[in-house]
């Protein structure tokens, strides 16, 4: 072998051509002549590591290499080591000469590590392929068993005792270590062979970095960054070049190596103060472009940008100039990473630094990322949202964020507004930053606010300075005075400007002392001015929040719940609306997943963290949390309240309440000293507690009832949870225990049902009373009859029977409340004694009372006959459980299992009862006021009391929701009512029990549905929202058929009131999960709202479809619309007709090529639309996004279409012009028609003066004649509208509106023109007669003139306005018009002939 050439051997290694002339076919040996091999090996070369340069050593050294593959693991782990010893020696050996200079030996060193460190790089390759290959033998084995992969990391082994590579892999990296540390420079004097040798050595590196698992063992990877950074610090010219290189086109594109090169830079920066590579890789990454198709290799050099940007900011700072570059990139993931390093920089180096260069960055800074809020890209914007979290964090020992002080409005504002982002995860970051303002906000810095954020507090305190200083130094300007404006707006009092301490003595101010406080105050007032600036950014935002509450994002929920939680932690005043409305999440039905909770736990948690765990110093816990929970009762609604309740059910049951916080309720309650509304919250919440835990009521039935009615009313609402019941699917419910008629909570019910009141609050506890007994008294019809008896015997002045029997009383009102109009007058106004004999007379209020009770006690009645159905069903079916034990185990049919004849005769028993007995039996109580309350009901101008109207109507429809007899002879005097009403009560009233007429008799409503529809478009919103509310219900359970009214809900989606479009938007949500049910209603929608009478605007037009067709997902169903809609072109008169069906045309997705093609074969139906610029630029966009995803036969019949539809679209253009001209050019004919008429009548009355003659135009005349003057306008309005084909011969031919002549009327007219020649007219003088030729022929004069001014008008005109025509259409527009010039002239003619024909006058003799 001659001289070895290090170069020339890494070539042939490369391409797989080593030959070697001592081989050694180490696969063709066994085991044992491999180790004897082996041994001769070591035998040769140590001690003597420069025996290397023999070629048999060094070719058997190199054989071992070669067939590495075939060794065994333990014989390969044996002759790694071997070899990096010996190599080891070498360079001790070598560092020897090096240091004593032994210049005679620098050629055999050089010799020499160039061959052992060949056999280190050739040995590392085969050695790394070889690991690679047996862990994914490992790996493949480990999964087919099901059995955990064995980590192949730090000292671990595949087979003990065996090959160890990762161990042996460190002592590599430390052996090229101790050769780069040699002084190569002298050993090695050319550059070319020293970069060779440096080369080799880096590539190894790199294929060990290759393996994600070497950047993971640290050892390895410091081995690694400490080779690196002595390659580049010791041999900084093309070596440090060549790793450039490298980094960045080979290390920069993997991701595991990305922070690698990172730490490695940063490791150049600190320990070896080299600035120039890291300089050079960002100015050569400035240079690469990203995009979407290569997410791998952006996401590599973010996580390289970030990482670095993290630990020497001030280096990526200095090349930020370059890399700005990368903002605009194609690749979203890139400029995610440059969003964070912007980040990183300003955390890291900016913020903490006071120099005004760092202040001019930051700033410039800040203003990148409000930019980036306004990016493409959700993912973004998400990132911009989530750097400004990490930098509103307070620095470690200080109260100051990263974020200046100047620039926090502007950041929040632009938070805010991306509470607004189509993008939940946008939304739900941006309610995270907003409740992290909160906790890290600036304005908490005073100890004496508490750490509140408190818009009243600071208003308070600003007012307070601003008087300090106005005492203190009367004739400084107060900062902020001007702002009065800004306060005004939100409602703040004007600052006053008198001095409001007179006795306080004024200050110098040019005093120092007196200067430093005046600053002060000045700072103080800022301070203030600010943090009240900052509570009404955050005020502003939370109406959205409370929409983000709604939201069918689980995460957007539950960080709308942590900002006002948050936001009542630190006091804000509008916490209290947002933690109010969350309490509707209780109805949510998300179950939670293993790790998150769910929404209604996290509910639970806020207001656990809310009204129990904030307690304020000085006070016990029980009386907080009974405090919170009373005041919550003061703003709630009716709905926030129904939440509550169930929210508090799920708190009983963690048991949240303990008894402590009861007894604190009970006394509240009890206490007269407290006021009404504090009891009245707290029975409020007693009985909420008391639906999860009956006891709680139960205990205390003795202390519930009081005189105050409002408070009566909750009480009773509270008393109704002791007769509640829980009823599981599939079972009959289970009975409570009921209170006997004479319990003292019944007697002191009567009592205060009695008791004459004047208000209105009377009603709500009347109401819950009733519901009370009904639920409670074992026979509630008594006890309420008892009541009604009394209560008429009081208002009517009817004498009550000594026994109070309900059936004598029955029988007595009957009698004495027979309401007929012919014996009876209607009832007095006003408050008069009864007159035994006479009319009945009562007072308004105590009518409207006894309705009230007569129409409540009705619908409680029909409810009770059902509960007595069901204890018969509970008690038949627990004796049929005594009979047969077996069906026990058949739990799931147990309503199945009281089935029989005796329950079907007992439920037709009930049913005749409720039909035939409560309204019409002979002694029936309620029946005796069914009249009376129809008589009220229709003699509303007598009985006009707005509470009596209201009641009586209320009441008229309960008694009709309880026989179908009752509801059929008095539904034409409700809808009556419904129609002429002027109280909105009333018609809500109305529609409500129409809702519940159409549940108990469906076939009476279904008929006169209309009318339900028809208050869709009642002008009160709370009647169209009751009226939407009852058709919802109907529909959607399917007890009103769908049909075409229902285009009048549709046009509900754009009501001016949220909530009618809010709940119209559910309804048709819920009715696309009916079969069709939307789809086969569509037609009938469309032409609806798009008719020119009973239609929408053309924009309201287009939001409703644009929502309703967004439920077309089929691709039948698109086809078969596509097709309607086309045929509908055809019918369509006007031309926004014609841009509403295009618009619903191009809400549909055409995503199968059948929907497309139909769309082509209907092209005759919108040919002669395609002059409307909106029809076809829709048609346009409908091909252009249809031939995105069509197949390549479809786009190409799409593309020929295509040039069709422009063709046409060009010659409709063309003759809409053409007609549109003659239209023109006929107006203004018709305008200069009158002056020639006027002439030419003169004249005509001229001749028919001298001649006595009265000359009888034709009905030919006539039609030639009228159309021009009468029928002009009408016609250019058709024409307007008519295809073009219609419209040139509406131009050419005789109007369709008018019928020629018969032949009968022209017959007379002939004859009538014969008789009137044939008379012997009167012999006009001679000058007459010269006088009238003269006046006939001017007029004929001027009609030729006009007429060639006309033509000549008209050719202008036509050149102007038709430039490029063809002559055929000149010619065709010249004969139109020929025809519509005025046929006076042909006239004027043939009376001038007649003239003519008669005898001249004899001359004077």
């Amino acid at each position: 072998m001659g001289e070895f050439n290090l170069h020339e051997e890494l070539v042939r290694l490369q391409e797989n051509d080593v030959l070697l002339d001592n081989e050694v076919d180490i696969s063709r040996l066994d085991t044992d002549d491999i180790s004897v091999k082996l041994d001769e090996l070591i035998e040769r070369l140590q001690g003597e590591p420069a025996q290397i340069l023999d070629p048999v050593t060094f070719d058997g050294a190199r054989s071992f290499v070669k067939h590495f593959d075939a060794l065994d693991l333990e014989v390969a782990h044996k002759f790694v080591d071997f070899l990096l010893s010996v190599f080891l020696e070498q360079m001790k050996n070598v560092d020897l000469d090096l240091e004593e200079n032994a210049q005679h030996n620098f050629e055999q060193d050089r010799a020499c590590l160039q061959m052992y460190t060949f056999c280190w790089h050739w040995l590392l390759e085969v050695a790394e392929t070889r690991w690679k290959n047996i862990k994914k033998e490992v790996d493949k084995a480990a999964s087919m068993s099901s059995k955990p992969k064995p980590r192949a990391g730090k000292g671990r082994k595949v087979t003990t005792g065996q090959w160890d590579w990762p161990t042996q892999k460190g002592v590599f990296l430390a052996t090229s270590i101790r050769l780069v540390s040699l002084d190569l420079n002298r050993l090695i004097i050319a550059t070319s062979d020293r970069d060779t040798l440096l080369g080799m050595m880096t590539k190894s590196v790199s294929l060990m970095l290759e393996d994600p698992e070497t950047v993971k063992d640290e050892t390895v990877k410091g081995k690694v960054v400490e080779l690196l950074c002595l390659c580049v610090t010791r041999y900084d010219r093309a070596m440090g070049h060549g790793l450039q290189t490298r980094v960045v086109e080979q290390y920069l594109r993997e991701e595991h190596l990305s922070e690698f090169v990172a730490e490695f830079l940063e490791v150049l920066v600190t320990k070896h103060n080299d600035t120039k590579m890291t300089d050079a890789i960002l100015r050569q990454c400035t240079a690469k472009e990203f995009s979407d198709k290569e997410p791998k290799l952006a996401k590599a050099f973010s996580r390289f940008l970030i990482r670095l940007s993290e630990i020497v900011p001030k280096e990526v700072l200095k090349q930020m100039v370059h890399l700005q570059i990368h903002f605009d990139s194609e690749s979203y993931t890139v400029r995610m990473g440059m969003i964070e390093v912007v980040g990183n920089l300003i955390h890291n180096f900016l913020a903490a630094n006071n120099s005004e260069s760092a202040a001019q960055s930051l700033h410039s800074y800040y203003e990148i990322l409000q930019d980036r809020f306004r990016d493409v890209s959700s993912y973004v914007r998400v990132k911009v949202l989530q750097v400004l979290m990490r930098l509103t964090e307070r620095r470690e020992g200080s109260a100051l964020t990263d974020i200046p002080i100047a620039t926090r409005p502007v950041i929040i504002n632009l938070t805010a507004g991306r509470l607004h982002d189509k993008a939940s995860n946008v939304r739900k970051n941006a309610i995270k930053l907003m409740a992290k303002y909160i906790e890290t906000s600036p304005f908490i810095a005073i100890a004496h606010d508490d750490g509140r954020l408190s818009l009243t507090h600071f208003e308070e305190q600003q007012r307070n300075l601003e008087q300090i200083i106005k005492a203190k130094f009367p004739s400084e300007e107060i900062p902020g005075v001007e702002d009065i404006s800004e306060q005004a707006e939100h409602g703040n009092e004007q600052v006053e400007t008198e001095t409001t301490n007179p006795n306080e003595p004024a200050v110098d101010a040019t005093n120092p002392a007196g200067e430093q406080e005046l600053r002060n105050l000045r700072g103080l007032i800022k301070y203030y001015k600010d943090g009240i600036r900052f509570v009404k950014q955050i005020e502003a935002a939370t109406p959205v929040m409370c929409q983000l509450l709604a939201s069918n994002a689980k995460g957007e929920v539950i960080e709308a719940m942590n900002f006002f939680v948050t936001a009542y932690q630190y006091q804000m005043e509008c916490a209290t609306i947002g933690v109010r409305q969350m309490v509707h999440k209780v109805w949510d039905k998300d179950a939670g997943e293993s790790e998150r909770m769910s929404v209604r736990d996290h509910l639970m948690k806020s207001y656990m963290a809310v009204y129990f765990e904030t307690v304020p110093s000085g006070k016990r816990q029980c009386d907080l949390v009974a405090e919170n929970f009373i005041k919550l009762t003061y703003t709630m609604t009716l709905a926030e309240l129904t939440s509550l309740e169930q929210l508090i059910t799920m708190l009983v049951a963690s048991k949240a309440f303990d008894n402590e916080t009861l007894d604190v309720l009970w006394g509240v309650f009890g206490s007269r000293k407290q006021s009404s509304r504090r009891r009245r919250g707290a029975i409020i919440i007693l009985g909420m507690i008391g639906k999860a835990k009956k006891e709680v009521i139960a205990e205390n039935l003795d202390n519930l009832l009081h005189d105050d009615f409002l408070l009566a009313r909750y009480t009773c609402v509270a008393l109704q949870q002791l007769g509640t019941a829980k009823r599981q699917k599939g079972s009959i419910a289970s009975g409570h225990t009921r209170l006997p008629c004479d319990h003292p909570l019944f007697v002191r019910l009567k009592v205060l049902l009695l008791e004459p009141a004047q208000t209105m609050e009377w009603f709500g506890f009347a109401e819950q009373a009733i519901n009370a007994i009904y639920l409670l008294s074992e026979h509630p019809d008594t006890t309420c009859g008892d009541v009604l008896i009394h209560f008429s015997a009081r208002v009517l002045g009817i004498a009550q029977p000594a026994d109070s029997d309900v059936d004598n009383m029955a029988a007595q009102m009957s009698k004495s409340l027979n309401i007929d109009e012919a014996s009876t007058g209607p009832a007095q106004m006003q408050n008069v004694s009864s007159e035994p004999d006479g009319p009945i007379s009562c007072d308004s209020l105590a009518l409207a009372e006894l309705c009230f009770i007569a129409g409540h006690v009705a619908i409680k009645q029909i409810v009770h006959l059902e509960c007595v159905e069901a204890e018969w069903k509970r008690r038949k079916h627990i004796e049929e459980i005594a009979k047969t034990p077996r069906k026990l185990a058949s739990g799931a049919d147990e309503l199945e299992q009281v089935t029989g004849t005796a329950e079907d005769e007992f439920t037709e028993g009930m049913a005749q009862v409720r039909e035939q007995e409560l309204l019409f039996g002979d002694v029936a109580l309620l029946g005796a006021f069914g009249p009376l309350i129809a008589f009220i009901c229709s003699n509303n101008r007598t009985f006009n009391h707005p509470v009596l109207q209201i009641m009586a109507t209320l009441a008229l429809c309960k008694f009709m929701c309880v026989s179908a007899d009752f509801c059929e002879a008095h539904l034409q005097l409700l809808f009556t009512i419904l129609e002429k009403a002027e109280d909105p009560i009333i018609r809500s009233n109305t529609i409500i029990g129409l809702g519940d007429m159409t549940i108990c008799f469906n076939s009476l409503i279904d008929q006169n549905i209309t009318y339900l529809y028809n208050r869709l478009n009642d002008t009160a919103s709370t009647v169209k929202k009751n009226t939407l509310m009852v058709l919802t219900f109907l529909i959607l359970n399917g007890m009103v058929k769908v049909k075409g009214q229902i285009s009048e809900m549709a046009k509900c989606l754009e009501d001016k009131d949220s909530r009618i479009s809010d709940l119209t938007k559910l309804f048709f949500t819920e009715l696309s999960t009916k079969d069709n049910a939307v789809y086969n209603n569509l037609p009938d929608i469309i032409s609806n709202l798009s008719h020119p009478e009973t239609g929408v605007s053309e924009e309201q037009f287009r939001s409703i479809m644009k929502f309703l067709l967004d439920f077309i997902k089929k691709d039948k169903q698109t086809e078969n619309i596509v097709e309607k809609l086309c045929l509908r072109f055809r019918n369509a008169d006007t031309e926004r007709q014609w841009r509403d069906i295009s618009y619903c045309l191009s809400l549909l997705s055409f995503a199968s090529e059948k929907s497309v093609k139909k769309l082509i074969e209907h092209y005759p139906q919108y040919q002669d639309k395609l002059h409307e610029p909106v029809v076809y630029k829709i048609l346009e966009d409908i091909f252009n996004k249809a031939k995105k995803l069509a197949k390549p036969d479809t786009k190409s019949l799409i593309e020929d279409f295509e040039a069709k539809l422009q063709e046409s679209h060009v010659k409709c253009v063309e003759n809409e012009t053409t007609v549109n001209n003659a239209g023109q050019a006929r107006k203004d004919t018709t305008q200069r028609a009158p002056r020639h008429r006027k002439a030419a009548d003169e004249a005509e009355q001229d001749i028919d003066d001298m001649f006595g003659v009265q000359t009888q135009r034709t009905q030919t005349d006539e039609m030639e004649l009228d159309p021009i003057e009468e029928t002009t306008d009408v016609e250019s309005e058709d024409l307007a509208a008519a295809p073009p084909s219609r419209k040139a011969q509406a131009g050419r031919g005789r109007p369709r509106h008018q019928k020629p002549a018969s032949s009968d009327e022209s017959d007379e007219v002939e004859e009538a023109e014969e008789n009137d020649q044939s008379k012997e007219p009167a012999q006009p003088t001679s000058a007459k007669w010269k006088e009238a030729l003269k006046k006939i022929g001017r007029a004929i004069e001027d009609e030729d003139a006009t007429e060639v001014e006309d033509e000549e008008g008209v050719e202008e005109s036509s050149d102007e306005d038709d430039e490029g025509n063809s002559e055929e259409e000149e010619e065709e527009a010249e004969q139109e018009f020929e025809t519509i010039i005025p046929s006076r002239k042909a006239a004027a003619h043939r009376r001038i002939s007649l003239v003519k024909s008669l005898p001249k006058p004899a001359a004077r003799r």
